[in-house]
């Protein structure tokens, strides 16, 4: 649903290039922008949310994997603002450098401590002069810049002193809700407990919060603006007041409207609104996935951050989970019962029943069911992970195999290595973690315990149940506990210099 401007007399200005513009409208694959004069952003996150029973600041808990504030600020920055300032509290002074945005936006403390009208009130000392200031709510996570974009777009063609962002709902709740006199015009906003309840049945226009402001204007009359009889404080819905008593006869009504999607209003105030806006988000993310190509089996049981992209082909499958900076090629299979966090998986990779954690996975190999792949790991292409394997900060080289109930942690494993069931690599010797080294195409048969640090040379083996404590050479073969070498295979050529011919 796209928005609509809407004039005093509910006249659709939609598609009508606004009066006494600069210039034309400039279109891109994101966003419009309008050339309605210098703008400038406040998002409003001075709340510390208590409601939300969280150790973690309101707005910076996930919605769909990113925080709730920084989806806010990057619908205000998509409109490229002249400037964009975020009004906190003390504990979020840092807001910059905890979203990794420094030098995207400012953010400052409230100096008028009563309400959001003090809130944009600082906004607008801190900013330099502008033609309009756009008030967003640091809580409205549903928010895009398409939607403040058109919003601007509203405030330049009514050229109104107040634009407002509405929505219709069938159930307006607790927000405010719009009234508007004989003609159309809108003169207040009323909250619900000032409210009759019969003017509130049925679909309703509601106030989201989210508004934009002659900036000139606003400045004035927020420093006019007298306590709320009802909450004491000074609440910016209040400003509609002053519009309205300012109007002299013959001017354009001071109050204009943009209708948005109702999904917009959403604002989180408790873990149950989190809940439904992180619902709303990753139900669209899983169906931009399905236009571009993705399979989603049983797409309600499947969880995917914003963040994460999956190729072409690729089938996910029930009960699996993608977050982070994860990153899936096109044709591979995930799940049932996957779960990767900042994972890369390579084209034609499969991951079943396992979990991928900041590691990668490379073209054309399997994990799982039910292995553990973390702690930056590289996983070479047409490599077979076998069940209940895990492998920590390792390196495992083209053409490998780790058998089932494997353990590897901090080794370096070659190419088209066998790793047999049950083998451990010992890393940590009650100090400090060590290094394993396996060479290609080494034979480590199954419950080989590898006591680092240690080196595996190239075609080496190992005999089942050996527990090796020392380095084996090229091409040796050693078995028992601890392992003693029984053979020495002929090596090819190239590595006839690297054969230990020495006796034990």
């Amino acid at each position: 649903m796209r928005a609509q401007y809407l004039d005093a007399g509910g006249l659709d200005l939609t598609g009508i290039p606004p009066s006494g513009s600069d210039g034309p409208f400039v279109t891109s694959d994101s966003n419009r922008r309008s050339e309605t004069g210098r703008v400038a952003v406040a998002v409003l996150a001075a709340g510390h949310g208590t409601r939300m029973k969280s150790s973690t600041p309101k707005h910076l808990l996930p919605v769909a994997g990113v925080p709730i504030v920084e989806r806010v600020i990057r619908a205000g920055l998509a409109i490229e603002p002249a400037q964009l300032v975020a009004v906190v509290n003390e504990e979020l002074l840092d807001l910059p450098d905890r979203l990794d945005l420094a030098g995207k936006f400012d953010a400052i403390v409230q100096s008028y401590s009563y309400g959001t009208a003090g809130a944009v009130r600082s906004a607008l000392d801190h900013v330099q002069p502008c033609r309009w200031i756009v008030s967003l709510l640091g809580d409205s996570p549903l928010l895009t810049g398409e939607i403040v974009q058109e919003l601007v777009d509203g405030a330049g063609k009514t050229g109104s002193k107040v634009t407002i962002l509405t929505c219709r709902l069938s159930d307006a709740r607790s927000y405010g809700r719009i009234e508007r006199d004989g003609r159309g015009n809108v003169v207040r906003i009323v909250e619900v407990k000032n409210d009759q309840p019969e003017c509130r049945a049925g679909e309703t226009e509601i106030n989201s919060g989210i508004m934009v402001l002659d900036a000139e204007w606003a400045k004035d009359a927020l420093a006019r603006l007298q306590p709320n009889a009802g909450t004491g404080e000074l609440q910016l819905t209040d400003i509609l007041d002053l519009a309205v008593a300012g109007a002299a006869k013959g001017d354009p009504w001071p109050i204009a409207t943009v209708e948005a999607h109702p999904d917009v209003a959403l604002g989180i105030n408790d873990r149950v609104e989190q809940a439904d806006a992180d619902a709303v988000i990753r139900r669209r993310v899983r169906e931009r996935l399905q236009r571009r190509g993705v399979t989603i089996i049983g797409a309600e049981s499947v969880f995917i951050d914003e963040t994460v992209e999956v190729g072409q082909d690729s089938v996910i499958l029930p009960f699996s989970m993608l977050t982070g900076t994860t990153r899936v090629g096109a044709g591979c299979q995930i799940g049932p019962h996957a779960v990767l966090h900042d994972a890369t998986i390579a084209d034609g990779a499969a991951v079943r029943s396992s979990t991928v954690s900041d590691s990668s996975i490379g073209k054309g190999s399997d994990v799982g069911p039910y292995a553990h792949i973390r702690g930056q790991t590289e996983v070479g292409p047409d490599v077979h992970i076998g069940t209940s394997a895990e492998i920590k900060n390792s390196r495992i080289g083209p053409g490998t195999r780790v058998g089932h109930f494997s353990y590897l942690g901090d080794a370096d494993v070659g190419e088209r290595v066998n790793i047999g069931a049950g083998t451990i690599t010992a890393n940590y010797d009650g100090v400090a973690k060590h290094l394993t080294r396996i060479g290609d195409e080494a034979f480590v048969g199954s419950d080989t315990v590898l006591i680092a640090p240690v080196e595996i040379g190239k075609g080496a083996r190992t005999g089942a149940g050996a527990v090796v404590n020392r380095d084996v050479a090229a091409h040796a073969t050693v078995v028992g506990m601890p392992a003693r070498r029984i053979a020495r295979r002929e090596p090819d050529p190239e590595d006839a210099g690297s054969i230990d011919t020495t006796g034990e």
